[in-house]
């Protein structure tokens, strides 16, 4: 049974990718299940993320964790991970798919090539082109997870085009068809007619299928597909307009539409909502479509992780925008470009054009919507991209336009196979020719001849052509992440008591954010500190960056200061930090000893020892712990709290300036500039709130407290400090909103950034 099953041409041909993978993947494989494939952080979120998602799903069974993601648009290709995770673990679940993305490209190039060339070796060879480009090197060890997973890309075409292809000629015609290919006089089935032919269903719905686990995939990718749609739309309007004049077309395109349509907007739900809020956090803006597209030169220049020259063409990729490995390493490798041109030598037939077409017309879209060219784009040169950012639907929601180029990458891989069949084709040696009765007897014998060759000069020429590709292309040794970390996590994900913890750098390090995200699904807890990675939300961390001691600890300690946390305040709140902690339930501190150690050979210090001093000199630990990896304090719980303190709104956008000065800072207040007032003790209070206040012409201030006026006064002395006191009462448990009212003296609102036509408020302070 075994051995039946590897006579099987498709087995072979994926355990050639396989093998292939572990070599030039390696020495991923050699730590399978010790740590992970990765380059940077990327990595890590998806670990993360995938971590958090396995808690979903054991906390609420397998079925009902999948329909909990369901519910919250989360059921994607990283819940894949989640699955995996839970049935191989952390690392082996990971890299499993790590090796299947390799893999299934390989293979799903491989027979998307032989419908075209109908070549065995030719087929081969664009299998390794699409696998293992530096394109899809790079993204799978950064960890573009959906870039990453672009093996779904040429299923998705083959189906499309046999759905399309006259499939009754082709029919009818394929014995006739494989001896005359073998005799070199035809390059495709579909060239036989280019008449309507049969519209085979199973076509479609497995195009459809593969569409479908393409935006299961990622939206991104789903958008770059529907693009490669419009291309093979185009290109069948001028080979085959029958087509479009009949019924049953119409009948399929109309349904598949609406079905998937469907499909789509439910795995999309929150993105819809989002993209069309007023508050759009996922457009990241013009400037990022500019920043994160591809050079010009992009596709010559080797990338900088190349196993053997990797500083060659060092000077010119730092000429690019992006010098984050040379533009997501579009180099597309000068063997494959010469094939490509091969190509065309001989049957220039419709398909090569159309493949072509993608190549370059991908190319020039992911060159974003201005003309890069050694990283210049002055004077602008609008390119095709931008009609695509300013009118299909979404588009401008896209930031890493440079992806784009996995299409091309696709339709290089279809013509460099082409390119490959007319040099091995030269080769055959003309009594090996084999006829159709020979090709039907002993068939099993002769597959894996046919595999590699069916001569010396056909291997030699196979062999060739590939080991230039793979030296072109070589990135081994693979850089691998242990995922190291301190035991600690795993002993506060058995405490089952509900708290937050506060970690350091988790708010200003990337790279610590990252792996926070892993550290997380292990512990479980609630983290106050938080990073947006690829898109910034907005006021998304006010409440981080406004809170007294909280902002200290998050913000000032890695960067190295540790006395702002008064802001305009006139004290600080170092004596009932504690209780400020306590009250947001936060009971460790911790800090990262790898993220606060800086980069020496940058000049940054490592701020871990200042930032333990302050810890352990202002917060009150009940109790600490400390490893190779961190330092964590717990919080006193005994700290009851029991007094209010002013905290500032960084979420209110009136407050339109701010300076430094040996009492804190002084903040500039137009009309609705605000504060926060945290009453902590649980009961309604009264007090007092003091503040100095200067004019630079007549205007009238006021406060108000939750709405209701408690303070109103024309001031009229200029450029001097005002000593304001305000009673205040009915002070709320929790939040209160401290509101700054500015108006002329005819009673006309102040709403200006100009410093002269608004108040300066500092030396704030709340006595009870």
């Amino acid at each position: 049974m075994k051995t039946e099953i590897f006579k099987n041409e498709k087995v072979r041909v994926i355990l050639f990718y396989a093998v292939l993978t572990v070599i030039l993947t390696w020495p991923v494989a050699w730590h399978f299940f010790s740590s992970v494939p990765s380059l940077g952080s990327d990595t890590m979120q998806v670990i993360g993320v995938a971590g958090e998602r396995v808690n979903v799903l054991k906390d609420n069974g397998f079925f009902g964790g999948t329909l909990e993601l369901a519910k919250r648009s989360e059921f994607n290709i990283v819940t894949i991970y989640a699955y995996f995770e839970i049935i191989f673990g952390r690392v082996a679940g990971y890299n499993l798919l790590f090796f299947l993305s390799f893999v299934l490209s390989g293979f799903g190039m491989y027979l998307l090539a032989f419908y075209f060339t109908r070549s065995k070796p030719a087929s081969l060879i664009a299998g390794i082109i699409f696998a293992f480009s530096p394109f899809h090197v790079h993204n799978s060890l950064s960890t573009n997870v959906g870039t990453m997973h672009q093996e779904w890309l040429p299923f998705f075409a083959l189906y499309l085009f046999k759905f399309f292809d006259p499939v009754r000629n082709y029919d009818n015609s394929s014995k006739n068809i494989d001896a005359n290919i073998s005799n070199g006089r035809i390059s495709g089935p579909s060239e036989i007619s280019n008449g309507a032919g049969n519209l085979k269903v199973k076509y479609f719905f497995l195009a459809g299928l593969f569409l479908a686990i393409i935006a299961f995939t990622e939206h991104q990718l789903l958008a770059f597909s529907l693009i490669f749609v419009l291309f093979f739309l185009v290109y069948k309007i001028f080979t085959q307009p029958k087509v479009f004049l009949r019924k049953k077309f119409w009948i399929y395109a109309v349904v598949g539409a609406l079905v998937l349509s469907l499909v789509f907007f439910f795995m999309f739900r929150s993105l819809f909502k989002i993209a069309s809020s007023e508050n759009n956090y996922l457009n990241p803006g013009f400037k990022a479509a500019v920043k994160y597209s591809n050079d010009t030169l992009s596709v010559f220049i080797p990338p900088s992780f190349h196993a053997f020259w990797p500083d060659a063409f060092a000077k010119l990729r730092g000429t690019f925008e992006r010098k984050i490995e040379s533009s997501f390493s579009v180099y597309v490798g000068f063997l494959v470009l010469a094939l490509s041109i091969f190509a065309f030598f001989k049957d220039r037939i419709s398909k090569k054009w159309f493949w072509l077409a993608v190549a370059l017309g991908f190319y020039v879209l992911s060159l974003g919507p201005y003309l890069h060219f050694k990283g210049q784009i002055e004077p602008p040169v609008k390119m095709p991209y931008l009609l695509t950012y300013n009118y299909l639907p979404f588009f401008n929601n896209i930031r890493t336009v440079g992806r784009l180029f996995v299409y091309s990458m696709l339709a290089f891989s279809v013509l460099a196979a082409w390119g490959a069949a007319y040099l091995i084709s030269k080769k055959r040696n003309k009594s090996e020719k084999i006829k159709e009765e020979v090709l039907n007897e002993n068939k099993e014998e002769k597959e894996l001849a046919y595999l590699f060759g069916n001569n010396l000069g056909q291997k030699i020429i196979f062999f060739a052509i590939s080991i230039i590709i793979v030296i072109e292309y070589l990135a081994v040794p693979i850089k691998t992440n242990l995922l190291l970390h301190s035991s600690f996590y795993e002993k506060l994900g058995q405490d089952k008591e509900n708290y937050s913890v506060l970690e350091v750098p988790g708010s200003t390090d990337y790279d610590f954010a990252s792996r926070d995200l892993v550290w997380k699904s292990i512990h479980r807890k609630n983290t106050v500190n938080g990073y947006d990675f690829a898109r910034v939300i907005d006021d998304h961390y006010t409440f981080q960056r406004g809170t007294p001691i909280i902002r200290t600890i998050l913000y000032d300690l890695p960067g190295g200061s540790n006395g702002n946390d008064r802001d305009m305040m006139k004290d600080s709140y170092y004596d009932i930090s504690s209780e400020i902690l306590n009250y947001y339930n936060i009971r460790y501190i911790i800090l990262d000893k790898e993220g606060l150690k800086g980069n020496p050979a940058k000049g940054d210090l490592n701020m871990f020892y200042s930032a333990q001093a302050y810890v352990q000199n202002v917060i009150k630990c009940a109790d600490e712990y400390q490893d190779e990896y961190l330092y964590a304090c717990k919080i006193d719980v005994g700290e009851k709290p029991n007094h209010m303190f002013l905290a500032m709104d960084y979420s209110n956008n009136h407050w339109v300036g701010k300076s430094k000065s040996k009492n804190g800072l002084h903040r500039w207040a137009e009309n609705g500039a605000g504060v926060k007032l945290v009453n902590m003790t649980g009961a309604v209070q009264s007090g007092e709130m003091n503040f100095n206040l200067k004019v630079a012409k007549p205007l009238r201030a006021k406060v108000f407290l939750n709405g209701n006026e408690v303070y109103n006064k024309y001031i009229t002395s200029i450029n001097q400090k005002q000593a304001i006191s305000v009673d205040l009462s009915d002070i709320q448990p929790g939040e209160n909103d401290i509101t700054f009212g500015v108006f002329a003296a005819d009673g006309t609102e102040i709403r200006s950034d100009k410093k002269s036509d608004t108040i300066v408020v500092y030396q704030l302070s709340i006595d009870q």
